[in-house]
Order: structure tokens, then sequence, then C-alpha cells
């Protein structure tokens, strides 16, 4: 890890505009994610997690604040950050190849250049078999595997993930976390994920942020010190259950029900 992290958040706000005068999602955050870390954020429904993320992505300006990646401030989308979504997000008429060829073509790379990063990518996510294949032939665990390896091709500074998993059922959803750690692993990029799955922070996170309810501030920094070599015997460490219970506690004292009773 340099010096300067990757990305810095700096007192950012965010507030939208409605009849009753503005309403504040987003409150005097500070974060920041180091060369080839893996942060997570966490937080109740409805503190501003995926507007962050929106701002981070360059999708939304914020009200106050700035966010600099590698030193320069970010003004709007750029190739430079890769974004998952939950939902696949890749286009059907395009096969698996095409689809994470598609953002190559936009940046103009020789034709050798974006067969091999293709080449690459699937190989990498474990799709090289389906590269022919159209989406609706895949399944969702395979489908959001796709997605990974578009956001990844264009070689991002960083990767932006927006619940990626949430849309999967159980087992899907524990395999592709030990997926993504793996390559997480083998191609030390720089991640920053937003999740509601304390169990997936834990398991995936170099470090977590949590969010206090609306309007979202940086409640607590944790660090998860399950090293960096973890596989799937990580989530059976007392340290893993320590943390998750920390941060079922933390949220927990977030939720409405929790706050009228104070």
């Amino acid at each position: 890890m340099t010096d300067r992290p990757a990305l810095e958040i700096r007192r950012l706000s965010k507030s939208f505009p409605t009849r009753s005068g503005p309403l504040t999602v987003l409150a005097d955050i500070d974060m920041h994610v180091g060369e080839n870390e893996f942060v997570c954020i966490v937080g109740s429904s409805g503190c501003g997690k995926s507007t962050l993320l929106n701002i981070v992505a360059g999708l939304e300006e914020p009200s106050a604040g700035e966010v600099l990646l590698r030193g320069r401030r970010i003004e709007g989308p750029g190739a430079d950050r890769g974004m998952v979504f939950q939902n696949y997000t890749l286009y059907p008429w395009l096969t698996v190849a095409g689809n994470v060829e598609f953002g190559l073509k936009i940046q103009k790379l020789p034709a050798t250049e974006r067969r091999e990063r293709v080449r690459h990518y699937l190989e990498i996510v474990g799709l090289s078999r389906f590269a022919d294949s159209l989406p609706r032939q895949l399944s969702g665990g395979m489908k959001q595997r796709a997605a990974i390896a578009r956001a990844m091709a264009s070689e991002p500074q960083i990767l932006l993930m927006d619940e990626p998993f949430g849309a999967l059922d159980a087992q899907t959803k524990q395999t592709l976390q030990e997926f993504l750690l793996e390559v997480a692993q083998k191609t030390h990029k720089t991640f920053l994920m937003i999740t509601h799955d304390v169990e997936e922070a834990v398991f995936l996170s170099e470090r977590i942020y949590v969010l206090s309810a609306r309007p979202g501030r940086v409640r607590r920094e944790l660090a998860v010190s399950l090293g960096s070599g973890r596989d799937r015997s990580a989530r059976r460490s007392p340290l893993f259950g320590q943390l998750k219970q920390e941060l079922l506690d933390l949220l927990h004292d977030e939720t409405p029900i929790a706050q009228e009773a104070r």
C-alpha cells in the first residue's frame, strides 16, 4: 500500500431538495481506501450507502466535500472506475465475450489487445467456455461473474460494487463471495463495496465502515484482521464471529425500533 490512499472521501455531504426543504442523506463523510485494499460499507436501509457509491462513481454530485482518486478530484463518470451493480446489467444481445469487450471498444483499444483482455478476464472468472453464450443462457451467478469480468477488463483504478450478490440465493451468494475473494487476492485490485450482509462484509473486507441511520455518518471504522490469505474456513474462526456480532449490534442500534426505545 502506498503512502497516499487510492481513494479519499473528504467531508462529503449530500442533500436532495424536497417540498418541505432539503433532505440530508449523507453528512460529513470521511473515508479512504488504500491501494489494493478491499473495503466494505455497511449500514441500515436508507442510510445513503448507494448514494455515496454513486457519488464516487461520478453519477451524482456531492452537495459539499470532495472525492479524490489517486489525488485527482472526481467530477463525473470515468473508465478509472469500474462498477458492478446488484442487477447484472449485461447487454442481452451480446455474447459474454461481447459484453466484456464492450467498454474496450469504446476506449478504442486495438482488436488484438481487446481479444487478449477478454480472454484473460474470462479465464479469471472461470467463464472461458461460455465466451460465445448469450446472457439468457447463464445462471444468475454466471451473469454476475461476467459483469465482474466486464468491469475488470477496462483495468480501472478501483472497482465499485453495489450489493453485487444481493439478488442471489444463499448458496450461490456464498460461492461468489469466495470467488470474489480469490479474484481480489489474484489480481491485487482495489475494491469498495456496499452491502447489507454483515457476514459478507467480514468475510471480504480488510476494513469496514459502518454508517449511521439517515443522515449517514461514519459511526465506526473496523479493521478485519483475518489475514490476506483467508478462505472459507475463516467463517468458523472466533474472530469472525466476534466481528460479525459487533457489526450486528452496531446496526441494531441504528434501526428505527431501537432508536425509538432510547
